[in-house]
């Protein structure tokens, strides 16, 4: 018989049990923080018509769309490669009568057909926020600030906040009357840092001095206060000025609340070019090489779906999270079951009584239905994390009494079952429900 062939497809991933309890963990801090700052979750579909997807998707993320046919319809189908314009659409046609602003959270996965990359797969998993109806640079602020926390959330040391602007870039574009091929030479420099590209790109265009001096300059616009003092020699149309302004309250706002220390300015960043209409930011972690969160505003998203309005948001990537988690040896608690309970004897009735009772209190209980010696059994609950055994049958134990074992300290006791049933705090002390 020809084996099976059991590889998995490119780009994709399997957590294993402890790897999917540290996933859960870093999932469920990200949501705890959105929900502390008054987020609510939203759930989108796995899958929707792709002409529909693709009216909020940038062109390069459309071609990387998993696609399929609906059987019924014969329409294609595709996976979400983003959820930001599911949640614009939803906005658009569903919530556009709710009091503004909207705080929606959501942990899901996204799937796109790309190389995979640094901690990055075909199918990844993001935690993030949009908040829409905030046309204020302190709706920048407040998902920075809860990037910020999402990070501390997480253990994490170590990291920055990188922010720039892509309006500042493009009133360059505009001064110097760039046409799209050119633009996106002058981008390519850009994102390479090369200086000697970008030199005589600039030479070729030919633009006025000061926009010249401009681009050439970009790279180098990176640090703290003074990076703004620096760009207002080089802003002289009225969308660079104004994007200068714009970042420099959001950096004001941003001292106010003691985060300025965290976040550098970069006005030479200018990857979601295409996709952010103002302030734009990544969080990067030492001693990582990508970020692990980003995001911006995006305020002509909604009006792709009919409905001109504010918006505003960013996501964690929860894969690169845990991944730098690791690096950086962040503790995750592994909890196995609170009890094992092990029965020799062939009435099963204590058994299946005290796992009813202890279950209905909250903990969680396995039962060892595989018939095996008593040490076989405790070496499998320690390898399954057990905090507590409980022995039906123990050779120490009289009628109708259990032995109590206490796997982190080894400690051992009889208890009476009636009296566990009556009175679970006797075992629950011992293990998680103290």
């Amino acid at each position: 018989m020809k084996p099976r062939q059991t590889q998995l497809p490119k780009g994709a991933r399997i957590y294993l049990p402890d790897e999917a309890e540290r996933k859960r963990h870093v999932e469920a801090s990200l949501l705890g923080v959105f929900r502390r700052w008054g987020y609510r979750e939203i759930v989108t579909p796995t899958f929707e018509y792709s002409d529909v997807l693709a009216t909020g998707t940038d062109v390069d993320v459309q071609g990387n769309m998993f696609t399929l046919v609906d059987r019924e319809t014969g329409r294609t189908l595709a996976l979400r490669p983003d959820i930001t314009p599911q949640i614009a659409r939803v906005v658009a046609t569903r919530l556009r009568d709710e009091p503004k602003p909207i705080r929606l959270a959501y942990v899901t996965n996204v799937f796109r057909y790309d190389e995979p990359r640094v901690s990055h797969y075909r199918e990844f998993y993001q935690a993030g926020v949009e908040l829409v109806g905030l046309g204020q640079p302190e709706a920048e602020v407040e998902v920075i600030a809860m990037a910020i926390e999402g990070l501390r959330a997480l253990g994490l040391e170590r990291f920055q906040i990188d922010l720039g602007h892509p309006d500042f870039f493009r009133g360059l574009l505009d001064e110097a009357k760039t046409d799209a091929a050119q633009g996106r030479e002058l981008r390519a420099a850009l994102a390479r840092k090369d200086g000697s590209t970008l030199e005589r790109l600039a030479a070729d265009l030919a633009p006025p001095a000061h926009v010249r001096d401009a681009l050439l300059a970009l790279p180098t616009l990176f640090g703290r206060e003074t990076v703004l003092e620096r760009a207002a020699a080089f802003a002289r149309n009225e969308r660079s000025a104004r994007a200068l302004a714009n970042l420099a309250e959001v950096y004001r706002l941003l001292k106010i609340y003691g985060l300025a220390e965290s976040v550098l300015l970069d006005l030479g960043e200018i990857r979601g070019f295409d996709y952010y209409s103002g302030t734009y930011f990544e969080a990067y972690v030492a001693g990582f090489g990508a970020s692990v969160a980003g995001g911006g505003r995006y305020d002509d998203m909604l009006g792709r779906f009919g409905y001109d309005c504010a918006a505003v948001g960013f996501a964690f990537d929860v894969g690169r999270a845990l991944s730098v988690m690791e690096t950086q040896g962040v503790p995750v608690a592994l909890p196995g079951p609170d009890f094992f309970i092990i029965d020799f004897t062939r009435d099963k009735t204590a058994a299946l009584s005290l796992a009813r009772r202890l279950r209905d209190l909250g903990a969680s209980v396995a039962r060892d239905i595989i018939s095996r010696g008593l040490e076989e059994s405790v070496a499998y609950a320690r390898a399954q994390r057990v905090r507590q055994v409980l022995v039906i049958g123990h050779p120490r134990a009289g009628a109708g009494e259990v032995v109590a074992m206490n796997l982190a300290d080894g400690s051992e006791r009889a208890l009476a079952v009636c009296e566990i049933l009556e009175h679970p705090e006797q075992v629950l002390r011992g293990g998680s429900h103290a």
